[in-house]
Protein backbone atom coordinates (compact mmCIF):
# COMPACT_ATOMS: atom_id res chain seq x y z
CA UNK A 1 0.00 0.00 0.00
CA UNK A 2 1.56 3.30 -1.02
CA UNK A 3 -0.27 5.42 1.49
CA UNK A 4 -0.55 4.07 5.01
CA UNK A 5 -3.22 6.45 6.20
CA UNK A 6 -5.63 8.95 4.71
CA UNK A 7 -6.73 10.72 7.86
CA UNK A 8 -10.36 11.90 7.93
CA UNK A 9 -10.97 10.32 4.54
CA UNK A 10 -10.53 6.68 5.50
CA UNK A 11 -10.99 5.74 9.14
CA UNK A 12 -8.41 3.46 10.72
CA UNK A 13 -9.95 1.97 13.83
CA UNK A 14 -8.15 2.92 17.02
CA UNK A 15 -8.68 2.21 20.65
CA UNK A 16 -8.74 4.21 23.83
CA UNK A 17 -7.02 1.85 26.21
CA UNK A 18 -4.37 3.16 28.57
CA UNK A 19 -0.80 2.00 28.20
CA UNK A 20 1.09 0.15 30.83
CA UNK A 21 4.72 1.22 31.00
CA UNK A 22 5.75 4.72 32.07
CA UNK A 23 9.18 6.26 31.60
CA UNK A 24 10.59 9.77 31.67
CA UNK A 25 12.23 11.35 28.66
CA UNK A 26 14.15 14.53 28.09
CA UNK A 27 17.59 15.90 27.33
CA UNK A 28 20.16 17.11 29.84
CA UNK A 29 18.48 20.48 30.22
CA UNK A 30 15.03 18.99 30.74
CA UNK A 31 13.20 19.94 33.90
CA UNK A 32 10.43 17.95 35.51
CA UNK A 33 7.86 19.96 33.59
CA UNK A 34 9.45 18.96 30.30
CA UNK A 35 9.63 15.22 30.90
CA UNK A 36 6.75 13.01 29.85
CA UNK A 37 5.52 9.50 30.53
CA UNK A 38 5.17 7.33 27.47
CA UNK A 39 2.90 4.37 28.12
CA UNK A 40 3.59 1.38 25.91
CA UNK A 41 1.81 -1.98 26.03
CA UNK A 42 4.07 -4.92 26.78
CA UNK A 43 2.53 -6.35 23.61
CA UNK A 44 4.53 -3.76 21.62
CA UNK A 45 7.73 -4.08 23.60
CA UNK A 46 8.52 -7.65 22.56
CA UNK A 47 8.56 -9.60 19.34
CA UNK A 48 5.63 -11.86 20.22
CA UNK A 49 5.00 -12.83 16.58
CA UNK A 50 7.23 -13.61 13.57
CA UNK A 51 7.74 -10.73 11.09
CA UNK A 52 4.85 -9.88 8.79
CA UNK A 53 7.07 -10.73 5.83
CA UNK A 54 7.05 -14.38 6.94
CA UNK A 55 3.40 -14.55 5.89
CA UNK A 56 3.81 -13.21 2.37
CA UNK A 57 2.69 -16.21 0.33
CA UNK A 58 2.67 -14.43 -3.02
CA UNK A 59 -1.10 -14.75 -3.24
CA UNK A 60 -1.13 -18.45 -2.39
CA UNK A 61 -3.13 -19.88 0.55
CA UNK A 62 -1.37 -19.89 3.90
CA UNK A 63 -0.11 -23.39 4.69
CA UNK A 64 -1.46 -25.06 7.81
CA UNK A 65 1.96 -25.23 9.47
CA UNK A 66 2.41 -21.47 9.46
CA UNK A 67 -1.22 -20.89 10.37
CA UNK A 68 -0.98 -23.28 13.33
CA UNK A 69 2.21 -21.58 14.44
CA UNK A 70 0.63 -18.12 14.24
CA UNK A 71 -2.42 -19.22 16.22
CA UNK A 72 -0.08 -20.70 18.83
CA UNK A 73 1.82 -17.40 19.05
CA UNK A 74 -1.48 -15.61 19.63
CA UNK A 75 -2.50 -18.02 22.37
CA UNK A 76 0.86 -17.69 24.12
CA UNK A 77 0.59 -13.90 23.93
CA UNK A 78 -2.99 -13.77 25.22
CA UNK A 79 -2.31 -16.11 28.13
CA UNK A 80 0.94 -14.48 29.22
CA UNK A 81 1.05 -13.09 32.75
CA UNK A 82 1.70 -9.58 31.46
CA UNK A 83 -1.35 -9.74 29.21
CA UNK A 84 -3.67 -11.03 31.91
CA UNK A 85 -2.53 -8.22 34.23
CA UNK A 86 -4.05 -5.64 31.85
CA UNK A 87 -6.08 -7.63 29.36
CA UNK A 88 -8.03 -4.71 27.93
CA UNK A 89 -4.90 -2.89 26.78
CA UNK A 90 -2.65 -5.81 25.94
CA UNK A 91 -5.15 -8.07 24.15
CA UNK A 92 -6.06 -5.36 21.66
CA UNK A 93 -2.43 -4.91 20.63
CA UNK A 94 -1.88 -8.68 20.31
CA UNK A 95 -5.02 -9.16 18.25
CA UNK A 96 -4.00 -6.20 16.10
CA UNK A 97 -0.63 -7.87 15.42
CA UNK A 98 -2.35 -11.18 14.61
CA UNK A 99 -4.77 -9.46 12.23
CA UNK A 100 -2.02 -7.68 10.33
CA UNK A 101 -0.17 -10.93 9.63
CA UNK A 102 -3.31 -12.61 8.32
CA UNK A 103 -4.13 -9.72 5.97
CA UNK A 104 -1.24 -10.59 3.65
CA UNK A 105 -1.84 -14.26 2.63
CA UNK A 106 -4.96 -15.99 1.38
CA UNK A 107 -6.71 -17.86 4.19
CA UNK A 108 -8.77 -21.01 3.72
CA UNK A 109 -12.38 -21.30 4.89
CA UNK A 110 -11.29 -23.86 7.48
CA UNK A 111 -8.67 -21.46 8.85
CA UNK A 112 -11.23 -18.68 9.06
CA UNK A 113 -13.56 -20.98 10.97
CA UNK A 114 -10.77 -21.79 13.42
CA UNK A 115 -10.11 -18.09 14.00
CA UNK A 116 -13.80 -17.46 14.70
CA UNK A 117 -13.92 -20.41 17.09
CA UNK A 118 -10.82 -19.21 18.91
CA UNK A 119 -12.21 -15.69 19.36
CA UNK A 120 -15.60 -17.02 20.50
CA UNK A 121 -13.79 -19.05 23.16
CA UNK A 122 -11.78 -15.97 24.10
CA UNK A 123 -15.00 -14.06 24.76
CA UNK A 124 -16.12 -16.88 27.05
CA UNK A 125 -12.86 -16.66 29.01
CA UNK A 126 -12.94 -12.85 29.21
CA UNK A 127 -16.58 -11.75 29.15
CA UNK A 128 -15.69 -8.34 30.62
CA UNK A 129 -13.75 -7.61 27.44
CA UNK A 130 -16.36 -8.80 24.97
CA UNK A 131 -16.50 -5.45 23.13
CA UNK A 132 -12.71 -5.36 22.60
CA UNK A 133 -12.61 -8.92 21.26
CA UNK A 134 -15.70 -8.52 19.09
CA UNK A 135 -14.33 -5.28 17.64
CA UNK A 136 -11.22 -7.13 16.53
CA UNK A 137 -13.38 -10.00 15.26
CA UNK A 138 -15.17 -7.53 12.98
CA UNK A 139 -11.82 -6.17 11.82
CA UNK A 140 -10.57 -9.70 11.16
CA UNK A 141 -13.62 -10.40 9.00
CA UNK A 142 -12.77 -7.28 6.98
CA UNK A 143 -8.98 -7.61 6.69
CA UNK A 144 -8.16 -11.34 6.76
CA UNK A 145 -7.02 -12.45 3.33
CA UNK A 146 -7.24 -8.92 1.91
CA UNK A 147 -3.84 -9.46 0.30
CA UNK A 148 -1.30 -6.92 -1.02
CA UNK A 149 -0.13 -5.49 2.30
CA UNK A 150 -0.88 -5.41 6.00
CA UNK A 151 -3.23 -2.67 7.23
CA UNK A 152 -1.73 0.10 9.40
CA UNK A 153 -1.28 -0.82 13.04
CA UNK A 154 -4.12 0.69 15.05
CA UNK A 155 -2.06 0.09 18.21
CA UNK A 156 0.87 2.05 16.81
CA UNK A 157 -1.42 4.79 15.54
CA UNK A 158 -2.86 5.30 18.99
CA UNK A 159 0.60 5.26 20.57
CA UNK A 160 1.84 7.91 18.12
CA UNK A 161 -1.24 10.06 18.75
CA UNK A 162 -0.64 9.83 22.50
CA UNK A 163 3.06 10.60 22.14
CA UNK A 164 2.87 13.50 19.68
CA UNK A 165 -0.70 14.76 19.89
CA UNK A 166 0.01 17.99 21.78
CA UNK A 167 -0.38 21.30 19.94
CA UNK A 168 2.29 23.90 20.71
CA UNK A 169 -0.03 26.72 19.69
CA UNK A 170 2.40 28.29 17.24
CA UNK A 171 4.87 29.13 20.01
CA UNK A 172 8.64 28.66 19.91
CA UNK A 173 9.64 25.22 21.13
CA UNK A 174 11.75 25.02 24.26
CA UNK A 175 14.92 22.96 23.96
CA UNK A 176 13.69 20.57 26.64
CA UNK A 177 10.52 19.87 24.68
CA UNK A 178 12.46 19.14 21.49
CA UNK A 179 14.65 16.76 23.50
CA UNK A 180 11.55 15.04 24.85
CA UNK A 181 10.01 14.65 21.39
CA UNK A 182 13.23 13.17 19.98
CA UNK A 183 13.64 10.79 22.92
CA UNK A 184 10.01 9.68 22.56
CA UNK A 185 10.46 9.14 18.83
CA UNK A 186 13.56 7.06 19.48
CA UNK A 187 11.74 4.83 21.96
CA UNK A 188 8.95 4.13 19.47
CA UNK A 189 11.37 3.48 16.60
CA UNK A 190 13.24 1.00 18.80
CA UNK A 191 10.18 -1.21 19.38
CA UNK A 192 10.81 -4.67 17.85
CA UNK A 193 8.23 -4.60 15.06
CA UNK A 194 9.21 -1.06 14.07
CA UNK A 195 12.96 -1.59 14.20
CA UNK A 196 12.59 -4.73 12.05
CA UNK A 197 11.02 -2.75 9.18
CA UNK A 198 11.13 0.96 9.91
CA UNK A 199 9.81 2.02 6.51
CA UNK A 200 6.69 -0.14 6.69
CA UNK A 201 5.97 0.33 10.39
CA UNK A 202 6.79 3.95 11.26
CA UNK A 203 5.00 6.02 8.63
CA UNK A 204 2.22 6.98 11.05
CA UNK A 205 4.69 7.72 13.82
CA UNK A 206 6.67 10.16 11.67
CA UNK A 207 3.45 11.76 10.46
CA UNK A 208 2.31 12.55 13.99
CA UNK A 209 5.85 13.63 14.94
CA UNK A 210 5.99 16.11 12.06
CA UNK A 211 2.46 17.35 12.83
CA UNK A 212 3.58 18.10 16.38
CA UNK A 213 6.59 20.05 15.14
CA UNK A 214 4.41 21.94 12.66
CA UNK A 215 2.22 23.18 15.52
CA UNK A 216 5.10 25.31 16.86
CA UNK A 217 8.31 26.93 15.71
CA UNK A 218 11.86 25.56 15.81
CA UNK A 219 15.03 27.64 15.95
CA UNK A 220 18.04 26.80 13.78
CA UNK A 221 19.86 24.95 16.55
CA UNK A 222 16.83 22.77 17.26
CA UNK A 223 16.40 21.98 13.57
CA UNK A 224 20.08 21.05 13.44
CA UNK A 225 19.69 18.72 16.44
CA UNK A 226 16.79 16.99 14.73
CA UNK A 227 18.93 16.69 11.60
CA UNK A 228 21.69 15.04 13.64
CA UNK A 229 19.17 12.54 14.95
CA UNK A 230 18.14 11.70 11.39
CA UNK A 231 21.84 11.19 10.57
CA UNK A 232 21.96 8.55 13.32
CA UNK A 233 18.76 6.94 12.07
CA UNK A 234 20.13 6.70 8.54
CA UNK A 235 23.22 4.94 9.88
CA UNK A 236 21.09 2.46 11.84
CA UNK A 237 18.67 1.89 8.95
CA UNK A 238 20.76 2.31 5.81
CA UNK A 239 18.23 0.35 3.74
CA UNK A 240 15.56 2.96 4.55
CA UNK A 241 17.62 6.04 3.65
CA UNK A 242 15.16 7.26 1.00
CA UNK A 243 12.19 6.93 3.36
CA UNK A 244 14.03 8.70 6.19
CA UNK A 245 15.13 11.41 3.76
CA UNK A 246 11.48 12.18 3.02
CA UNK A 247 10.74 12.48 6.73
CA UNK A 248 13.75 14.77 7.21
CA UNK A 249 12.62 16.93 4.30
CA UNK A 250 9.30 17.63 6.01
CA UNK A 251 10.99 18.67 9.26
CA UNK A 252 13.61 20.82 7.56
CA UNK A 253 11.35 22.43 4.96
CA UNK A 254 7.70 22.29 6.00
CA UNK A 255 7.67 23.48 9.58
CA UNK A 256 6.96 27.12 10.50
CA UNK A 257 9.95 29.39 9.94
CA UNK A 258 11.10 27.66 6.74
CA UNK A 259 10.58 28.84 3.16
CA UNK A 260 7.94 26.57 1.65
CA UNK A 261 9.10 24.22 -1.11
CA UNK A 262 7.99 25.44 -4.49
CA UNK A 263 4.99 23.78 -6.12
CA UNK A 264 4.89 23.51 -9.90
CA UNK A 265 1.91 21.87 -11.57
CA UNK A 266 -1.06 22.43 -13.83
CA UNK A 267 -4.33 24.05 -12.86
CA UNK A 268 -7.79 22.79 -13.75
CA UNK A 269 -7.50 24.48 -17.15
CA UNK A 270 -4.23 22.66 -17.90
CA UNK A 271 -2.07 25.77 -17.42
CA UNK A 272 1.19 25.34 -15.53
CA UNK A 273 1.84 27.66 -12.60
CA UNK A 274 4.09 27.80 -9.54
CA UNK A 275 3.73 28.71 -5.89
CA UNK A 276 6.66 31.09 -6.22
CA UNK A 277 4.61 33.14 -8.71
CA UNK A 278 2.76 34.58 -5.71
CA UNK A 279 5.70 35.92 -3.71
CA UNK A 280 4.91 39.30 -2.22
CA UNK A 281 1.42 38.15 -1.14
CA UNK A 282 0.13 36.22 1.83
CA UNK A 283 -0.60 32.75 0.45
CA UNK A 284 -2.89 30.11 1.91
CA UNK A 285 -2.33 26.64 0.43
CA UNK A 286 -5.05 24.07 1.16
CA UNK A 287 -4.80 20.36 0.32
CA UNK A 288 -8.36 19.29 -0.33
CA UNK A 289 -10.71 16.98 -2.24
CA UNK A 290 -14.42 16.64 -2.89
CA UNK A 291 -14.21 13.03 -1.61
CA UNK A 292 -13.26 14.32 1.86
CA UNK A 293 -16.19 15.47 4.05
CA UNK A 294 -14.05 17.66 6.40
CA UNK A 295 -12.60 19.31 3.28
CA UNK A 296 -16.08 20.22 2.08
CA UNK A 297 -16.86 21.72 5.49
CA UNK A 298 -14.11 24.28 4.82
CA UNK A 299 -15.75 25.65 1.66
CA UNK A 300 -17.83 28.37 3.42
CA UNK A 301 -14.72 29.70 5.16
CA UNK A 302 -12.80 29.67 1.90
CA UNK A 303 -15.55 31.65 0.17
CA UNK A 304 -15.46 34.10 3.07
CA UNK A 305 -11.71 34.56 2.65
CA UNK A 306 -12.17 35.37 -1.02
CA UNK A 307 -14.69 38.06 -0.06
CA UNK A 308 -12.79 39.46 2.94
CA UNK A 309 -9.31 39.89 1.50
CA UNK A 310 -8.03 41.92 -1.40
CA UNK A 311 -6.30 39.61 -3.87
CA UNK A 312 -3.38 42.06 -3.94
CA UNK A 313 -2.76 41.16 -0.28
CA UNK A 314 -3.82 37.52 0.03
CA UNK A 315 -4.30 34.62 -2.37
CA UNK A 316 -5.91 31.26 -1.67
CA UNK A 317 -4.63 28.25 -3.63
CA UNK A 318 -5.63 24.61 -3.39
CA UNK A 319 -4.12 21.24 -4.25
CA UNK A 320 -6.96 18.92 -5.22
CA UNK A 321 -6.70 15.13 -4.83
CA UNK A 322 -9.88 14.00 -6.60
CA UNK A 323 -9.28 11.21 -9.11
CA UNK A 324 -11.34 12.79 -11.89
CA UNK A 325 -10.90 16.32 -13.24
CA UNK A 326 -14.65 16.62 -13.84
CA UNK A 327 -15.25 16.16 -10.09
CA UNK A 328 -12.96 19.10 -9.40
CA UNK A 329 -14.53 21.35 -12.03
CA UNK A 330 -18.09 20.56 -10.92
CA UNK A 331 -17.27 21.24 -7.27
CA UNK A 332 -15.58 24.55 -8.03
CA UNK A 333 -18.61 25.70 -10.01
CA UNK A 334 -21.36 24.53 -7.65
CA UNK A 335 -19.53 25.61 -4.48
CA UNK A 336 -18.32 28.96 -5.81
CA UNK A 337 -14.64 28.17 -5.25
CA UNK A 338 -13.02 30.90 -7.30
CA UNK A 339 -9.44 30.24 -6.25
CA UNK A 340 -6.81 28.64 -8.47
CA UNK A 341 -6.28 24.90 -8.03
CA UNK A 342 -3.51 22.46 -8.85
CA UNK A 343 -5.12 19.17 -9.87
CA UNK A 344 -3.05 16.43 -8.25
CA UNK A 345 -5.32 13.40 -8.77
CA UNK A 346 -4.51 12.61 -12.40
CA UNK A 347 -7.24 10.00 -13.00
CA UNK A 348 -5.55 7.31 -10.96
CA UNK A 349 -7.48 4.03 -10.69
CA UNK A 350 -8.11 3.99 -6.93
CA UNK A 351 -10.53 6.84 -6.29
CA UNK A 352 -9.03 7.76 -2.92
CA UNK A 353 -5.76 6.05 -2.03
CA UNK A 354 -4.10 6.36 -5.43
CA UNK A 355 -5.39 9.86 -6.12
CA UNK A 356 -4.00 11.12 -2.81
CA UNK A 357 -0.61 9.87 -3.95
CA UNK A 358 -0.32 12.70 -6.49
CA UNK A 359 3.13 14.20 -7.04
CA UNK A 360 2.45 17.38 -5.05
CA UNK A 361 0.89 15.66 -2.03
CA UNK A 362 3.68 13.07 -2.08
CA UNK A 363 6.42 15.70 -2.26
CA UNK A 364 4.84 17.58 0.65
CA UNK A 365 4.36 14.40 2.69
CA UNK A 366 0.62 14.97 3.11
CA UNK A 367 -1.03 12.14 5.04
CA UNK A 368 -4.22 13.87 6.16
CA UNK A 369 -6.93 15.84 4.40
CA UNK A 370 -7.63 18.69 4.68
CA UNK A 371 -4.21 20.23 5.29
CA UNK A 372 -3.33 23.92 5.20
CA UNK A 373 -0.20 26.06 5.09
CA UNK A 374 -0.15 29.85 5.54
CA UNK A 375 2.84 31.66 4.00
CA UNK A 376 3.99 35.23 4.46
CA UNK A 377 5.03 37.49 1.60
CA UNK A 378 8.57 36.01 1.59
CA UNK A 379 7.17 32.51 1.16
CA UNK A 380 7.99 31.52 4.74
CA UNK A 381 5.59 29.06 6.38
CA UNK A 382 4.03 30.79 9.38
CA UNK A 383 1.14 28.45 10.26
CA UNK A 384 0.21 24.86 9.50
CA UNK A 385 -3.11 23.07 9.87
CA UNK A 386 -5.33 26.04 10.64
CA UNK A 387 -8.97 25.72 9.62
CA UNK A 388 -12.30 27.51 9.76
CA UNK A 389 -12.29 30.79 11.66
CA UNK A 390 -8.74 30.17 12.90
CA UNK A 391 -7.49 30.10 9.33
CA UNK A 392 -9.21 33.40 8.55
CA UNK A 393 -7.80 34.93 11.74
CA UNK A 394 -4.16 34.03 11.03
CA UNK A 395 -4.47 35.13 7.41
CA UNK A 396 -5.85 38.48 8.62
CA UNK A 397 -2.97 38.77 11.09
CA UNK A 398 -0.39 38.29 8.34
CA UNK A 399 -2.18 40.69 5.96
CA UNK A 400 -2.09 43.40 8.65
CA UNK A 401 1.58 42.60 9.33
CA UNK A 402 2.33 42.87 5.60
CA UNK A 403 0.63 46.26 5.35
CA UNK A 404 2.43 47.46 8.46
CA UNK A 405 5.79 46.44 7.02
CA UNK A 406 4.98 48.26 3.79
CA UNK A 407 4.06 51.54 5.49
Amino acid sequence: MSKSLVVTGIAVMTFGAGYALAGGFGGPDSGDDASSALHIPVALQRAWFPPISDYDTGGQPLDDERFDGLLTHLDVALTAEETLADFGSEAHAHLDAFLRRLAVPNVTDEQRARIDAYLAALVERHPDHRSTIEQQQRMLAFFVGAGASAPPSSSMQWLAMEAFGADNGGELYRDAEVDRLLATLDVILSLPDVAADIEAESDLTFWYFSKSLQSGQLNQEQTARIGMYFDELEERHANAAEFLGRQRFIVENQTPGNVAPNIVGTDTEGVEFALEDYRGKIVVVVFSGQWCAPCREEYPYQRAMLDLFDEEDMVLLSVNSDAELKTVLDAKETEGLRYRTWWDGHSQPDAVLAATNGPIATAWGVRGWPMSYVLDEQGVIRYVNKFGGDLIAVADRLVKEKRSNAS
